[in-house]
């Protein structure tokens, strides 16, 4: 089981409707939301597998001075150790409240 781990940029939230596309993916498990956090569980990849790309959608809520990155993690339920982590920002909120 592999699970991505993402953290909600401060100020935005989560689009519902892209939750529920995400959760019709045949590879995705469950997908757990607690506030500013989403948990994607998958059946699991295989590191020969071609690459997947799942999308979920956020929208800026409140506005946010100096919004720092947000991170994404990858791991193997079963061996942590075997993981993979980056950080991404909105472009939209590239120069806003300066």
């Amino acid at each position: 089981m592999v699970i991505i781990s993402i953290r909600i940029l401060s100020g935005f939230i989560l689009d519902k409707d892209s939750l529920i596309q995400l959760e019709a993916d045949s590879t995705v498990m469950r997908v757990d939301e607690v506030k500013g956090h989403v948990d994607i569980y998958l059946y699991g990849l295989k590191k020969t597998e071609k690459p997947r790309w799942f999308y979920l959608t956020i929208e800026k809520d409140v506005p946010v001075k100096n919004m720092k990155a947000a991170v994404v993690t990858i791991y193997d339920y079963y061996q942590k150790s075997d993981n993979a982590v980056s950080e991404y920002t909105s472009p939209c909120v590239e120069g806003d409240l300066e």
